[in-house]
């Protein structure tokens, strides 16, 4: 049957969109491995290189417009317009729908990636093949998710601009859809966006999120290509503010996460451990850590290693997230999993590609690192940032081990339940690592690179330490807490905050050198 008022022709735009968008990508990746070949013909294939990514970028823009385009002007003869909108919702869940399916929200990210990219390009300076290359390589992984084309009958990714009924042809037999007409019949309207997710938090979480997520591979980037290249200790200082800058991101968007479950969706506090919002948490832990001995390195070139592996790690465990929260395993233990669209195995292949990359590299280079000249000492700022990095790495591993149970499940043929009471569960775990880390965050500032003077580490730390157990007793007293973690927890937290304050006034007088 041919329906009348279809809008066709933009479906068929978006699609030329989604192509152009992974042939450039990989183009773009093949060309600037070429171009970080020192050889006459690099500047060639560098020009070769921009182009093509510029290319994929403006592609990338055009799936977007096209997208919201469809989406702001009800085109519900398409099935993601339909599934995720209707008429009666305002602008500002509008734009929500964009985000909220699966297509939309690996579209946000390959967004982000492709504005990085740009920045990257005018930026990264002899950096720019490796690390575009690496970049590139992982948008050709991003663009395939929206391919929706089937290869030997596996289906490779998920299109936006699938027509509603070619996507459902069941709903050819109902009574609606036998109307040439139905686009113009009033009662025809789409699904709308989840009730529980019509919130300004939709609006600006995501967002927030999937920019953390995207600046992870800067980071990693620059460590494959110190490795690649063989410049072992020079990547970390060009790679080292976006860390931070990515710590700062994504750190904000796993606290939006955590206020919005607290005030909308009733999980009984601001962190319930659901394993949604664990996958976005134990990257962000690592992250903290690989920025932290990355600056360790960049002072003394010390914790190489450690550099390459968390700032790697990250990166895959980000991966590793998408392919929890999207493969369907999670639907039965996390309240907003994604559904199984059928692309499991692509994400398995996507996260398998870069973890074999990573491994890889570090085992065939790691034997010709740079020796440290002397271990850091015991009373130094960089050994209590090492041990801090460590902490977190032991921390994030039992969180997203035991978030990964329906995972061992599969893999080993077990049944094993999640525990019933699941955030006393984690807390009885996760409390020391937090007494601990918080301890380290007060009394790392206090120490100096190198060595410190202990005499004069005491003299300094004292009056924050005091103020910090007697503030703690009087909220203690006044909390009426009887839990001895609870209570360290107390102590540690304003231990760290008086303890910032005290560093921070001190750099005001100029007394921190």
């Amino acid at each position: 049957m041919e329906y009348i008022g279809e809008h066709l022709l933009i479906g068929k735009v978006g699609n030329v969109f989604v192509i152009l968008s992974f042939i450039f990508a990989l183009v773009a990746s093949i060309s600037y491995f070429f171009s970080a070949k020192d050889n006459e013909e690099a500047v060639s294939w560098k020009g070769i290189a921009r182009n093509a990514f510029r290319i994929h970028a403006l592609s990338v823009i055009g799936i977007v417009a096209t997208l919201f385009i469809m989406l702001m002007n009800h085109y519900f003869e398409y099935e993601y317009v339909w599934h995720h909108s209707n008429r009666e919702m305002p602008m500002r869940y509008i734009l929500s729908c964009f985000w909220e399916g699966q297509e939309g929200s690996f579209l946000l990210w390959t967004f982000w990636h492709v504005v990085l990219g740009l920045i990257l390009q005018y930026t990264s300076k002899n950096w720019e093949a490796p690390v575009m290359a690496t970049v590139s390589l992982v948008q050709v992984f991003l663009a395939s998710m929206l391919l929706g084309i089937f290869v030997f009958g596996h289906k490779i990714g998920s299109n936006p601009f699938t027509v509603l009924l070619r996507e459902h042809p069941d709903f050819a037999n109902i009574p609606l859809f036998k109307d040439p007409h139905y686009l113009q019949n009033p009662k025809f309207d789409g699904r709308g966006l989840n009730p529980l997710l019509q919130n300004y938090w939709m609006t600006i979480h995501p967002p927030t999120l999937f920019l953390g997520f995207a600046l992870t591979v800067i980071p990693f980037a620059y460590a494959i290509a110190g490795l690649w290249k063989k410049k072992y200790n020079e990547w970390i200082k060009p790679a080292l503010p976006w860390a931070f800058f990515g710590v700062m991101v994504l750190g904000t968007g796993v606290l939006m996460g955590g206020a919005w479950a607290y005030e909308a969706l009733s999980f009984g506090g601001f962190w319930a451990w659901d394993p949604v919002e664990n996958a976005s948490l134990v990257p962000w832990l690592t992250l903290v850590g690989a920025a932290h001995v990355m600056l360790i390195n960049k002072n003394n070139g010390q914790s190489l290693l450690l550099s390459f592996i968390l700032a790697i790690l990250t990166f895959i465990l980000i991966l590793y997230s998408t392919f929890l929260t999207r493969s369907g395993i999670l639907g039965e233990t996390s309240v907003h999993a994604f559904t199984d669209l059928g692309m499991s195995g692509q994400l398995l292949i996507y996260l398998l590609s870069f973890l074999v990359l990573g491994i890889i590299l570090i085992a065939v280079n790691w034997k010709n690192f740079p020796k440290q000249k002397q271990e850091e000492e015991v009373w130094s700022r960089e050994f209590w940032m090492f041990v801090g990095a460590i902490v977190l790495l032991v921390s994030s591993f039992q969180i997203m081990f035991y978030t990964s149970l329906p995972v061992w499940n599969k893999l080993f043929s077990m049944n094993k339940a999640p525990a019933k009471d699941i955030v006393n569960f984690y807390n009885s775990w996760q409390l020391p690592f937090a007494f601990l880390v918080t301890i380290l965050i007060a009394v790392g500032q206090y120490f100096k690179y190198k060595r410190t003077d202990i005499k004069e580490f005491a003299r300094r730390i004292t009056f924050s330490f005091c103020a910090s157990i007697i503030l703690s007793a009087f909220m203690v007293y006044i909390l009426n807490y009887n839990k001895l973690f609870y209570i360290l927890l107390m102590f540690s937290s304003i231990f760290a905050v008086l303890a910032n304050a005290d560093y921070l006034f001190r750099v005001l007088k100029g007394k921190v050198r």
